[in-house]
């Protein structure tokens, strides 16, 4: 005896309903940027520098176990986690839309921190390998960022 698809479907459903959310979503399925659609807020700006760490230690290190050159990871990295002027970072182009933070007067050196924090957090599991010298390379780059942040707002001048 052979069963259609649905006979299947409804003796898999039978026994665990939870498959039909699986198979016909009810709205209630997640889509590209519905996590942003849910909450429209932006991000603190430590929290999106910290997402931005993340997504470039993903990078990193899966280029590093493949064999491949990390040098374009770093080209990018000025595009997620700019270091010259104040400016929102341009995102991975994987990410769903996420809001610009409000304007304050420091998210810049929070966004930074947010960053630095986080390879901080990883880099010390990598210390003495290829990675962990990446990884100190990129928290330097941040903090002397934050140095010259703070150095301006202290100055006066408007970020």
């Amino acid at each position: 005896m052979f069963l259609s698809s649905r006979q299947l479907l409804d003796i898999i459903g039978r026994s665990n309903p939870a498959i039909y959310d699986a198979i016909f979503p009810r709205g209630g399925g997640l889509r590209q940027g519905s996590e942003v659609a849910l909450n429209p807020k932006p991000l603190p700006p430590h929290e999106l520098g910290a997402a931005i760490a993340t997504e470039f230690i993903h990078t990193i290190w899966v280029a590093d176990r493949f064999g491949l050159d990390v040098s374009p990871i770093f080209i990018d990295l000025e595009d997620w986690c700019p270091t010259g002027k104040p400016k929102f970072p341009k995102l991975p182009p994987w990410w769903p839309p996420v809001p610009e933070p409000e304007p304050q007067p420091d998210w810049f050196v929070d966004f930074h921190l947010g960053f630095a924090a986080r390879i901080a957090l990883v880099s010390s599991d990598f210390q003495g390998t290829q990675l962990g010298e990446y990884f100190e390379k990129t928290m330097e780059r941040s903090i002397s960022t934050v140095e010259s942040s703070l150095a301006i707002m202290s100055d006066g001048s408007n970020c």
